[in-house]
């Protein structure tokens, strides 16, 4: 999930996963068990103090309720998220830009 929003003033990825991050984890979630996937990334802006910390909860929460880690609701699939925050948009944009 590339929740690194280049444009200025844009915050949609931001509002959504304030306000809810639980449902951005469920989306992924359910998108890797129709795909097989069992790792995901979201890549964060680091300019999001809140958003990071939120994710990094609800996160944890879903490991607590089984919904994230091993044997998910005891069905074998294995799928767990990792968090990158970035480094900022003068160090992480495109470099021919």
């Amino acid at each position: 999930c590339n929740a690194d929003e280049g444009d200025p003033g844009a915050y949609m990825n931001r509002n959504e996963i304030e306000g809810d991050p639980h449902s951005l984890l469920e989306g992924m979630i359910i998108g890797a068990y129709v795909m097989g996937a069992s790792e995901g990334i979201i890549y964060v802006r680091a300019e999001y103090p809140l958003a990071v910390h939120r994710l990094m909860r609800a996160i944890e929460q879903a490991k607590e309720y089984g919904l994230l880690g091993k044997n998910i609701l005891g069905r074998g699939f294995d799928f767990d998220i990792q968090l990158v925050e970035g480094a900022g948009a003068f160090v992480c944009g495109e470099e021919t830009a």
